[in-house]
């Protein structure tokens, strides 16, 4: 019984359990073939992957839950579409924000571990606007500003999807996730509205650092797209 008690110690818990952590090089402690950790963490020394990519695999992830949830017919598949769908959104936000950081904005780094998609995007919306970038101009601005407040006031800290009970409130009782809904006639063009609308500025961000580096480097370098390929008022 002693042993038992003994595996399961805080210690042997920690983030750094040499059973389910390995360096490129090395390998799992006590490798157990009978039972074999379903999850691992491998330290590969590559450079610290971005908010980009993320975005990218949560919006793939989106995508599929929408459209299984639409061909199921199944009210089961909401709170995890909406958590997955916010969490995309937050991912896609705080991508644009570490691009303005590379590019010199000295933000407060306080935002970008919050889960606040207002106060985020308001951080981008100002280094953006006062370095002069057009994307006021972009008629997908005003879907994107849209759909960020509506998650900001209806799941400020992206709780509401993510447990059955949020921390915060609405007509004086706590907020559950059963009492939120969806419109369906405007859910998707919103979605893939503010998702063009943020992957393109930070592109346009990303873009330019590349070309700054190349520049640096005595190399060439082709831009992969029109910074101002994007659609306007007529």
């Amino acid at each position: 019984m002693s042993n038992e008690k003994e595996k399961h110690t805080k210690s042997n818990l920690e983030a750094s359990d040499t059973r389910f952590h390995m360096t490129l090089f090395g390998s799992l402690v006590n490798y157990n073939e009978k039972r074999p950790p379903l999850l691992y963490y491998v330290e590969n020394g590559n450079a610290i992957a971005g908010y980009d990519q993320l975005a990218c695999d949560y919006k793939m992830a989106a995508d599929l839950l929408i459209d299984t949830s639409k061909k199921s017919g199944l009210g089961n598949w909401f709170a995890p579409t909406l958590l997955v769908v916010r969490q995309t959104l937050e991912l896609a936000l705080k991508a644009l924000l570490e691009a303005t950081v590379d590019r010199g904005n000295s933000s407060n780094k306080k935002i970008m571990f919050s889960h606040d998609l207002w106060g985020i995007w308001a951080e981008c919306r100002r280094w953006l606007e006062d370095n002069g970038y057009s994307f006021l101009k972009d008629v997908r601005l005003e879907t994107a500003e849209w759909v960020i407040e509506n998650f900001h006031a209806v799941d400020p800290t992206g709780d509401l999807f993510r447990f059955a009970h949020s921390k915060h409130e609405a007509f004086k009782r706590k907020k559950t996730y059963d009492r939120a809904g969806v419109n369906d006639a405007v859910f998707v063009d919103y979605f893939n509205a503010a998702w063009d609308f943020l992957n393109h500025w930070h592109g346009v961000l990303v873009m330019e650092w590349m070309e700054r580096e190349a520049l640096r480097d005595g190399i060439s370098y082709t831009k992969p797209f029109d910074p101002d390929d994007f659609p306007r008022e007529d």
